[in-house]
Order: structure tokens, then sequence, then C-alpha cells
């Protein structure tokens, strides 16, 4: 393990000895030891992504190094990893190692999916889970907008993980040391929202607090203030607000003298903001200033795609990490997931699985359709019962259910991308075939050219070199 500055803080005994290093190596920089050092930890340093290549000491001892950033809670660099074989082990002892890499991968998914749930930690654009066209989308224009100071307003139907990507969005802006502060809009009676969002001074009405309150605005203060369904503010305080953004000065009942904040605004809504400024509901002046960037977060019926993934995420965060390996989803489940249109979004397939896996036995390691609570069952056969199917509806059944496996590289809990004949086996074992046959049918596709490939499948070209390894397929 190395510093973010390339220096030596921990060596095995394997990389000293396979090296010909001593203890005395620890609080050296790399590129005094290794001649390859430059473009190996160096450029993991420069560029914070992987590096796959030789090695090469100043004593001309040679091996295959595995190069990793390592991260902090808030996406800092805190260092660099080096895994490093050598040149001269024996094809089976490779392929044995190889295998134990990609079993770490996976132990390091678990691990980080575990971090990402301890209290107090927000999302990034990294947890949001999903490489649908429409998620990838958002995440784009979500990094783009997040480095400016003006309000973003996201809109989104409910369920679909509006208040994620306002965490995101903090996260990735350069306020994402200061304070997060979160408000439900809808959640608070008309009368105290005013009171929440400026605060008050001792002895402002009668029954007020004696200390005062500190308002969201003021707790924000160089942060952000992410006010969820802002369509519910009464009228009166959308003209506070109103002013609050133009001026940044709080109006703090009983309060003497001034008194600002500079937060930046997210806001999100469920509902149509236009039509209701037409309405006479929602100042039109305001809509306008928190209108700035807009950002649509997609339903989950749009993004049908990411249902491997998201089964996956949210399979392993029930069951955990260890029995989830040997899990998996039957095609039959996938079929009629892609057949309901997800009203609930997200936190509906969140509950639907969670009922699900918690009623199966324990020794149970699959997931089949008699498994899903009867509500999702009577949905759908409502829906075939009251629609007349047009014609065509075959060919559209059968695209939805191929976009389970629209990205190449799915994961195998999604059984549609899983060979009938691998039904017994474990997840762990599809999931390797999968992903090799993926892998060779864009070597194919491209004409093995390794660019055009890793393009394709969504991953850098030192990870698909590193996929190549796993799978016996340098020589392509």
């Amino acid at each position: 393990m190395l510093s973010k500055k390339g220096v030596f803080l921990y060596c095995n005994k394997a990389f000293l000895e396979m090296f010909g290093f001593s203890n005395d190596v620890i609080g050296k920089c790399v590129t005094d030891v290794f001649i390859t050092g430059e473009r190996g930890v160096m450029d993991v340093i420069r560029t914070e992504k992987p590096v796959i290549s030789s090695s090469l000491t100043v004593k001309n001892e040679r091996g295959i190094s595995f190069r990793y950033p390592i991260h902090s809670s808030k996406g800092e660099l805190c260092g660099v990893v080096i895994e490093s074989i050598p040149l001269s082990l024996g094809k089976e002892k490779l392929q044995m190692l190889m295998d134990t890499i990609h079993n770490l991968e996976k132990a390091a998914q678990h691990f980080e999916q575990a971090r990402s749930k301890h209290v107090g930690r927000l999302f990034t654009f990294a947890d949001i889970v999903g490489e649908s066209a429409a998620l990838m989308k958002m995440k784009q224009l979500g990094q783009r907008f997040a480095q400016s100071n003006e309000p973003i307003l996201l809109w989104g139907e409910s369920g679909s993980g509006k208040e994620l990507a306002a965490q995101a969005l903090h996260m990735a802006s350069p306020r994402a040391d200061k304070p997060f502060v979160a408000v439900n809009c809808a959640a608070l009676p008309p009368d105290l929202i005013e009171s929440e969002l400026f605060g008050y001074d001792a002895g402002a009405f009668t029954g007020a607090r004696s200390g005062g309150l500190v308002g969201k605005f003021e707790i924000a203060n160089g942060g952000t203030l992410f006010l969820d369904e802002i369509g519910e503010l009464p009228l009166f305080v959308q003209a506070k607000l109103l002013r609050v953004l133009e001026t940044g000065e709080i109006q703090k009942i009983a309060h003497r003298g001034p008194l600002f904040s500079n937060f930046r605004l997210i806001g999100a809504t469920n509902r149509n903001l236009q039509q209701m400024v037409r309405e006479g509901k929602f100042r039109e002046d305001l809509y306008h200033r928190i209108n700035i960037f807009e950002i649509r977060i997609p339903p989950l019926r749009d993004r049908l795609e990411d249902l491997p993934l998201l089964v996956r995420y949210f399979v392993e965060q029930i069951l955990g990490g260890s029995r989830a390996k040997d899990f998996y989803v039957s095609r039959e489940v996938f079929a009629l997931f892609n057949r309901y249109q997800w009203p609930g979004n997200i936190r509906e397939l969140k509950n639907v699985l969670t009922y699900s896996l918690y009623s199966l036995p324990p020794e149970a390691n699959v997931l089949t359709a008699a498994g899903l609570p009867m509500r999702l069952v009577r949905a759908l056969d409502s829906a075939s019962a009251s629609q007349t199917e047009p014609e065509g509806a075959d060919e559209q059944a059968q695209a939805g259910q191929a976009a389970t496996t629209a990205h190449p590289l799915a994961h195998p809990l999604a059984a549609s991308s899983v060979p009938s004949a691998a039904q017994d086996r474990k997840l762990s074992e599809i999931s390797a075939h999968a992903e090799k046959e993926a892998i060779e049918q864009a070597l194919t596709r491209f004409h093995y050219n390794k660019s055009l490939v890793a393009k394709f499948l969504g991953i850098s070209r030192n990870k698909l070199y590193k996929k190549l390894h796993d799978y016996n397929l340098l020589d392509k």
C-alpha cells in the first residue's frame, strides 16, 4: 500500500520476496525502486483510475501489477494498492490467482455497499445503481450542474429517488464538506413551515421556545438546502423564499438586524409546476428563479434495463453479501417485472423484493413467481384483462424482456441472461459465463479492437484487459 504521494506504507512478505526488497523499502517513493513507477502508480495518482501493466524494478526484477486507487467516503484519493504476480507463474497458478482477485473484487463491492448504509453518509452519483441511457444522462447533467451555485429543480415521480439525486448533487459540488439539510415541505403544516425554514428568536410569539429556533436556511449556510415537494409551499412562504434567493437575507422572525445565509437550493417535485403557475398556486417569478437547471429523474418503467443491477443491489442489501452470492432470481420473475408499470418506482421494487425474500424459507436460493406478493400479481392480471393487446404486442413484450439484458455485463440475477442449462449452477459461475460470453461477442463485433470493445461494454481499457486476463482471452 502506498500514500497518495506514491510513498510505500506497507508491503506484505510475498511482495518483498517477489521483487527482492527488504523492509527498508517502507518510506521510499515508488519511482526510487520501480523503473515503471511513473507510468504505474504515479499514473493512478494523477488519473485516479486503475492501471494494469508490467513492473520493472531498478534491480531488473519483473512482474505484472494491478494498481488500484483508494478513495475516502468523500471521494478523495487516499492512496494506492498494488497487487503483483511474477512472470514465471505457471498458467494454472495464474488462473487461480486471477480467480482470487475476481473474488476479492466481489468482496470489496459487498464492503462498499455495506459502507454506503452507514448512518450519516450521503449518496454519490457512483452509488446510484443503473447503467441505462436515461440514468446515465441524468448523472452526466447532475455532475455538470453540481459545479454551479444556481438552484437546481429535480422532477420525478414518487419513489424514483429524488433525494438520492439531491445528495449526489451536493457531494459532487464544491460544498460537499458543508451541511446538507433536507426538508419535506409536504410533511410540515402550513403554519409551521415559515418558522422551520426561517427560524425565530426568543419571545417571538406565545409558545415559542425560550432559546428561539435556528431555521433551516441558517443551518444550511455554506452548504445545500434540499426542499422536497417544493410545490407544497404556501404562497406567502414562496414570496419570502424568493427574497432569500435574490438577496441571501433571511427574515428570521423577531430577529433584530440583518441575517444572511449562503446556501445552494435544490428543489424537488412530482407535480407540474408550470400548470400550478397557470392555476395561481405557484409564483411565476419563483418558478423561473428555481428552474435554472432542471433534471428529470427517470421512472423505473423508462429504465427497465437497469432491473438486473437494481435487483442484485437490493438482494445483497436484504440477504447480505455471503448469502446473495448463491442466490438468483428466475426468468419468470423478470418477465413479470418487465410487464409491470412500477407506479411506486424504485421504492416499490425494493418493497416487493423485501416481502418476497423474507417470505422464502431460510434454505431457499431462488426467487420464483410464486414468492411475489399477490398485489403485484393481481395488478398484472387486472392490466391484462382490461387491455386489448394491439397488433405487434408480442414483439413489444419480447423487446421489453430483452431490456433486462441490454447491457452486455448485466448481472446474472437477471435469469434472462442465464443459459437454461445453467439454472442449477451457482450465481458466481453463471456470472462468469455470461460476462465471458458478452466480451467474446463484443470482440467479434468490433474485430478485436480493444478500445471500441471497452467503450461498447462501458468499462475502461484497463478493466477490459483485466477481464481478458480473467477469461484467457488476451491472445484474441
